[in-house]
């Protein structure tokens, strides 16, 4: 990965020319529609949809789970706010303790500590599974707390250590999404071409320059120290 420079290229098109105003903002030209309203549009799902979610984790909901290397886990705040946080392992790192409960590992990461906030103030928890190559989607509902068990983050040792934290998911609502989101998406199967349209031939670092130049300045050092940093940090502390 090449440092951030004056070379880097100057970014545009979609998405990169907009502008802020606390005060004004693109929403506030387009009315809010009720419920009643969304139904009128959608209509509603038939029998089965609804019977398809169950309390508990089947066997196959299991075999996802333990196949599963890629999972979103979101949570709200007491003021509402909802955070969604991108996790990812192994196969098999979400430990599944019994049909209702998960346990769920944390690695060493920014420290910002979002999800865990959250959790302290509302339990409530929904994580969204995904296997690579697999077009569906596992989602899991309930409520959660965080945990320094030492027996438990032993359990979830990865690369021979332990884990930093647990979240205990005690499962109250299972379902698999249908794969059109990941069909529509490419996914599995995704354009080449949209890594560069995204950086314009820069590396992350450079298209998130002004970001990075700020968080140099805060440490003292410059801009290419602090991506050495990062990529000294994916190297040495995945786990």
């Amino acid at each position: 990965m090449t440092a951030c420079s004056s070379a880097c290229p100057v970014l545009s098109g979609p998405g990169w020319n907009w502008t802020s105003d606390v005060d004004h903002t693109a929403a506030d030209g387009y009315q809010p529609i009720d419920l009643s309203r969304i139904r009128e549009i959608i209509g509603y799902p038939p029998k089965f949809i609804e019977e398809k979610k169950t309390s508990s984790l089947g066997e196959f909901a299991r075999r996802f789970i333990a196949h599963s290397t890629f999972y979103v886990v979101a949570t709200v705040n007491d003021a509402g706010q909802v955070d969604a946080s991108p996790k990812g392992d192994p196969p098999g790192s979400v430990k599944i303790l019994d049909s209702r409960t998960l346990a769920i590992p944390d690695r060493p990461g920014n420290k910002a500590i979002d999800t865990f906030r959250n959790l302290v103030e509302r339990p409530g928890i929904g994580v969204l599974f995904l296997v690579p190559g697999v077009r569906e989607v596992l989602r899991v509902n309930g409520d959660a707390f965080v945990t320094d068990d030492p027996d438990l983050l032993e359990m979830l040792a990865a690369d021979g250590k332990p884990a930093v934290l647990a979240t205990i998911v005690r499962v109250q609502e299972v379902f698999y999404q249908c794969g059109k989101a990941l069909i529509r998406s490419r996914m599995w199967n995704p354009d080449p071409g949209l890594a560069d349209a995204l950086l314009g031939g820069a590396n992350f670092y450079c298209a998130i320059g002004a970001e990075m130049g700020e968080m140099a300045t805060a440490m003292g050092i410059d801009v290419s120290g602090l991506i050495d940093i990062t990529n000294e940090h994916y190297e040495t502390t995945l786990y």
